[in-house]
């Protein structure tokens, strides 16, 4: 699929580059090209044929492109199929020839701008006494891993941000898969600025800075030190993300994409259709709500938009921090409560580049403590659709405001232990060891075979850990299912489980 877009771009640069030599590369602006959505036939669909629907739709709405303009070498054009779009250097002339053609939906410039807010009281940390920071226990993620012996394992989390410090040791082992789409095109993981680092602590650092520590991450860095990019950029980041190995056919992006950014205008779509299409394919979209309450400001997008999880701050006494931007927003005339969710975000002790921890306060830190409640949440049932993760974080969350959903904290402080409990009681663990199989999969489309396994590996000890604690009626259930639709894998950590129960049996 990627081969035939990656020809087309070829092709229809050929053809833009035999115009006119005259027009200087000087007298161009970069645009995105955005084509009419359609919708899929298919309900449900599975993430390859998302991608592959979207990428079909591009190639054939981009067909044309060529018949309708002719310009200079450097158009380096970009599918953006993400968002049935693409990235264009044009003059302000050929750009309304590109505008006028009748599949066109919208036409906007390409701009630099800045996603990421300043620092809120940043501050080194020297003694850190605590062994697992304030916010880790606060949304109650200890109690789900000693009780239920969840951790987040099996789980992939994205982070589209400022980079991440590949050598802290707080990520080792955890980082699968990392790309530079800033101009400095770093091959190995690095961080310039440090907010990408921190967030990525806060979602699964080990140490007691990480809700889901068992998780493991994709990271995209976007943003340059002063937390600003392109739309096109981003938007190919964004893509990314979505199928981080190039082929549709590997299911190896993650579940969830934390996004600790965003801009304070409440009604600006240039994101809508990429992070819809995130939804198609099952990928939950975690954003923060923004640090524009101040000011009185809204919540800012894409964190406004209907299908994106907007992530209020809270304090250590469970206060709406003093920069949470808050709601409702409006779409089309029609009001919507924002925030969805709360989450701690003031003085919020993570990971700092270079080593060490640093303080940092902003919806950014909130955001990740809810992505990593729900990693909790899909390793305890990773069937999960993204309605079903939402709906019972909120209906679990701690009311703070006023009662049901309000614009401050949402429906609430989310609560990792109730919410996991909630989700326990109405599955079963077979569907672990289809997510076991899966993650072998995955790990195995992003990094290749491994002598130490970073994905599956932890899941498996997770499954079995569980698989111990299960009576003797609940375990032959497991075996009886696991046999019927489990494949090799499966098979093999079942009689890992079956051992570990008698092993546990002979030494009581």
């Amino acid at each position: 699929m990627r081969k035939g877009l990656a020809v087309l771009g070829l092709a229809l640069a050929a053809a833009l580059g035999s115009g006119n030599p005259a027009v200087a590369a000087e007298d161009t602006s970069r645009y995105i090209v955005r084509f009419e959505q359609k919708a899929m036939k298919s309900k449900n669909p599975a993430r390859d044929e998302v991608i592959s629907h979207l990428q079909q739709s591009l190639r054939k709405n981009m067909s044309g492109l060529n018949k309708v303009v002719k310009s200079h070498k450097s158009a380096r054009i970009t599918p953006l199929w993400i968002a049935n779009a693409f990235a264009i250097n044009a003059s302000a002339d050929e750009i309304k020839k590109i505008a006028a053609m009748p599949n066109v939906a919208e036409v906007t410039k390409s701009e630099y701008k800045i996603f990421i807010d300043k620092d809120i009281k940043k501050e080194a940390v020297k003694n850190n006494p605590a062994v697992i920071q304030w916010g880790v226990q606060k949304v109650r993620a200890p109690e789900v891993w000693q009780q239920f012996k969840i951790d987040g394992a099996g789980v992939i989390a994205g982070v589209l941000d400022t980079g991440i410090d590949g050598k802290h040791p707080a990520f080792a082992g955890k980082i699968l898969a990392f790309k530079d789409f800033t101009p400095e095109a770093a091959v190995e993981p690095t961080d310039g600025q440090g907010h990408g680092t921190h967030v990525s602590g806060s979602v699964a650092g080990s140490d007691g800075v990480g809700v889901a520590p068992g998780a493991r991450l994709i990271v995209g860095r976007v943003f340059d030190t002063k937390g600003g990019t392109t739309q096109d950029i981003l938007l190919a980041a964004m893509q990314w993300m979505l199928d981080p190995d190039g082929i549709a056919e590997t299911n190896d992006g993650p579940k969830l994409i934390n996004n600790s950014w965003g801009s304070n205008d409440s009604t600006n779509k240039t994101f809508w259709v990429a992070v819809e299409n995130w939804v198609n394919a099952g990928i939950l979209p975690v954003f923060a709500a923004g640090n524009n309450g101040m000011w009185g400001g809204k919540v800012g997008t894409p964190a406004a938009f209907p299908h994106s999880w907007a992530v209020a701050a809270t304090t250590k006494t469970d206060t709406l921090a003093y920069f949470s931007s808050q709601g409702p927003v409006a779409w089309d005339g029609a009001p919507l409560m924002k925030p969805d969710i709360a989450a701690p975000g003031d003085q919020i002790i993570s990971c700092a580049i270079g080593g060490g921890l640093v303080s940092n306060s902003g919806t950014s830190m909130a955001c990740p403590h809810m992505a990593g409640v729900a990693a909790l949440m899909y390793q305890a049932d990773p069937t999960l659709t993204i309605e079903q993760v939402r709906l019972f974080a909120e209906e679990t969350a701690k009311d703070l405001g006023a009662p049901g959903k309000d614009g401050k904290f949402g429906s609430g402080l989310v609560d990792a232990y109730k919410v996991v409990e909630k989700i326990l009681a109405n599955s079963n663990l077979a569907r672990a060891f289809d997510a076991y199989e899966s993650a072998i999969k995955a790990e195995r489309a992003l990094i290749g075979v491994q002598a130490v396994s970073p994905l599956a590996e932890p899941l498996a000890r997770s499954i079995v850990e569980r698989a111990c604690s299960l009576d003797e009626g609940q375990f032959r259930s497991l075996v009886i299912t696991v046999a019927q639709n489990g494949g090799e894998a499966a098979a093999s950590l079942l009689k890992d489980a079956a051992a570990a129960r008698t092993a546990r049996e002979l030494h009581k």
